[in-house]
C-alpha cells in the first residue's frame, strides 16, 4: 500500500508541476520530480527500495518529458549519495521518525539544498555529456525568488502529504 500511495503522489506532482503550476505562474516546469525525489530521500531515508523507486520515477519522467537519458537518474543517485553522507556525518533522523510538525521547516531547508545539488548535477550531466555550449542559466534559476518560492511550496505540500500518509503511528 505504501508504494501505491507514493506512486499516486508522484503522478499528482508530475501533473501539477507539468501542467498546473506553469499555467498559473508562467514559470518553467520540470522541478517537481527533483522535489519529489528529495522529499522521498528525506522522508524515508536512503534504503534499497527508496533508491529503486526513485530510479523508476526518474526514468519514467525522463521518457515522458523527453529529457536527455540519465540526467534525472544521475542527479537522483547523486542526491541519494549526498543524503546518505549527510546522515552519516550529521546523524539526521528521517522525517518519518520525527513526531513534530516543527521539524518541517528544517526539512524544507535541507530539501532546498538537496534540490539545488540535484539540479546542479543534472546541469553538469547535460553540460559535460550532451551540450557543451550550455550556458550557466542554471544559476539564474536559483536567484529567482519566484522559482524558489514555488519549489518551497512544492516541498511543503509534498512533505505534508507524506507526513499525513505516513505519520509514525500509522506507518508500518
Amino acid at each position: 500500500m505504501r508504494h501505491l500511495a507514493i506512486i499516486g503522489v508522484w503522478f499528482v506532482v508530475f501533473i501539477a508541476d507539468g501542467i498546473v503550476f506553469p499555467a498559473l505562474t508562467g514559470l518553467p516546469s520540470g522541478f517537481g520530480i527533483m522535489v519529489l525525489l528529495s522529499v522521498l530521500a528525506i522522508t524515508f531515508g536512503v534504503h534499497r527500495w527508496v533508491i529503486g523507486l526513485g530510479i523508476i520515477f526518474a526514468g519514467i519522467t525522463e521518457l515522458i518529458i523527453g529529457t536527455y537519458f540519465g540526467t534525472i537518474i544521475g542527479a537522483w543517485l547523486a542526491m541519494a549519495w549526498v543524503w546518505h553522507l549527510l546522515n552519516q556525518f550529521l546523524n539526521l533522523k528521517s522525517m518519518n521518525e520525527n513526531d513534530s510538525l516543527v521539524a518541517l521547516a528544517p526539512f524544507i531547508l535541507l530539501g532546498l539544498g538537496l534540490f539545488a545539488f540535484g539540479e546542479g548535477v543534472s546541469w553538469m550531466i547535460i553540460h559535460f555529456v550532451y551540450e557543451s555550449e550550455l550556458t550557466a542559466m542554471f544559476f539564474d534559476i536559483f536567484l529567482s525568488p519566484a522559482i524558489l518560492s514555488i519549489v518551497a511550496v512544492e516541498f511543503a505540500i509534498t512533505f505534508f502529504v507524506f507526513r499525513f500518509i505516513y505519520f509514525s503511528r500509522n506507518a508500518g
